[in-house]
């Protein structure tokens, strides 16, 4: 570790002094989060989609650290930047384990304990009147916050035309390398383009469209991946399917006055080929599912905030309806499919608490069930320095759960529960803050899936966690 961190101050002074020389600004940001878990009763729960609920309680606390660091370096006029970044974390107190290493490129861009967050080159593109941009390397992307926003490997550019946004992209998730004469290169690929438009001075609407292709090359049906409802988004999918899926979608933003609309609607269409599929979950096998399938594709997402700022006041009314699958054992993918986010609307479900690297899950779904959110929430800017909200949640899955209890009965359920948060943000300085949050879920009979006792079709076990963070940003 030590020797990384020379190497790295000797390349950032050499990069300093070239730079300097050749009329170069040289910006560096950071962010230093320490993050804390004060409580929860249900440290087995928060297992990234592996989590179970024991009988009683699995209580925990503990705190970690996550440092990010990036360098800016771009010539006077701005027209060519370079970004590096770079991140130590997530380390916990006390843990002796090694992390392990990644390799960089794909998904997240995830190589922990020393991880490249970001590694590109942003520059102006001189023909076209100094309206169009191109970046190139390992770069922070998004589509659309419920479908695909993390960073990842790629070529996107960004065009101004008049009123007219115009974005266009090459991702490469996955590189095959083989290189024995008698196989193809089977590589995946994403192809993404969007516009943006303002039809009025208050609205902002775009259009976009994500196709991913890939093609792992395997025919033989003894070798085919499966895919599992536990699993069930593209970024866990490598490339080892034929997949041609397509996402079409709109977003946007309207404000009048005090009111404000965000919405977004997406149709996912295409297939997944040459794979298994088994409803499974953590062991647990229902006999429910199909091998060497062709699988096509038919989903869809959609949300919409509505809220109303008063003063230092403001409420939000949010929901989002990500449709599921109600038959595992056909040959349809009817659940809406992510590609790598993370979602942040409650703590119990998703990863709102702040020591964010435990979390049940990072999608806006679960299992392949879909989702349904129903969230209230009041935020209050109380000063410059302080503010603190609150939201109530009523959850469910899109279709039901289905399952064998203990006893062998059939259950299907989908009331995931509804949820209480709270939080509360104190800036001790203008680059400190701290910051204290908490969630309780009032489990629904959905949430009996989970439990390791399952006998009565109903939830017997809540889950509660607090967190906080001291965050030093510059």
């Amino acid at each position: 570790m030590a020797k990384k961190i020379a190497f790295l101050t000797i390349v950032l002074l050499g990069m300093f002094i070239s730079f300097s020389a050749l009329a170069a600004e040289i910006k560096i940001k950071g962010d230093f989060n320490n993050r804390f878990t004060i409580y929860t009763n249900h440290n087995d729960w928060l297992d990234s989609e592996k989590g179970v609920l024991r009988d009683g309680s699995s209580s925990e606390s503990w705190g970690e650290a996550k440092y990010r660091l990036w360098f800016n370096a771009a010539t006077n006029d701005g027209k060519v930047k370079g970004v590096w970044a770079f991140e130590v974390g997530s380390l916990e107190y006390g843990d002796p384990g090694d992390v392990g290493r990644g390799v960089g490129g794909s998904y997240s861009g995830d190589a922990i304990n020393v991880e490249t967050r970001w590694l590109y080159t942003d520059f102006q593109l001189p023909w076209l009147a100094n309206r169009a941009r191109i970046r190139m390397g390992l770069q922070p992307f998004t589509v659309n916050s419920y479908l695909w926003q993390e960073t990842i490997m790629g070529v996107t550019s960004d065009i101004a035309a008049g009123s007219v946004n115009l974005k266009f992209a090459w991702l490469r998730p996955y590189r095959d390398e083989v290189k024995d004469h008698d196989d193809d290169v089977e590589d995946l690929d994403a192809f993404y383009g969007r516009v943006n438009f303002k039809p009025t001075q208050d609205l902002n609407v775009g259009i976009f469209g994500l196709y991913f292709n890939g093609d792992p090359g395997n025919n033989d049906p003894a070798g085919f991946a499966t895919i599992t409802s536990q699993n069930y988004e593209v970024k866990k999918f490598k490339n080892e399917f034929d997949l041609n899926l397509f996402t079409i979608g709109t977003d946007g933003r309207s404000d009048v006055g005090a009111l404000f609309l965000n919405w977004d609607l997406m149709y996912q269409f295409g297939s997944v080929d040459n794979a298994n599929f088994k409803e499974s979950y953590n062991g647990w096998d229902y006999s429910q599912g199909v091998a060497n399938k062709d699988f096509d594709v038919r989903a869809w997402l959609a949300h919409v905030d509505i809220g109303y700022k008063v003063n230092k006041m403001k409420f939000t009314y949010t929901f989002w309806y990500a449709s599921g699958d109600d038959d595992g054992s056909d040959g349809d993918f009817d659940a809406f499919m992510a590609v790598d986010i993370d979602r942040q609307d409650n703590i119990c479900i998703f990863k709102a608490m702040y020591a964010e690297d435990d979390y049940y899950t990072e999608k806006d779904y679960l299992l392949d069930k879909g989702f349904v959110m129903n969230k209230l929430a009041f935020d209050y800017k109380v000063s410059k320095k302080i503010s603190f909200g609150t939201a109530a949640m009523y959850m469910l899955t899109a279709e039901d759960i289905e399952y064998i209890d203990d006893d062998g009965k059939q259950r299907e359920a989908d009331e995931v529960g509804i949820e209480i948060d709270a939080y509360f943000k104190y800036k001790i300085y203008d680059n400190l803050e701290f910051a204290i949050n908490a969630g309780y879920l009032f489990g629904g009979d959905a949430m009996d899936f989970w439990e390791e006792g399952q006998r009565d079709g109903s939830s017997d076990e809540d889950i509660f966690i607090s967190s906080c963070r001291v965050r030093y940003k510059f």
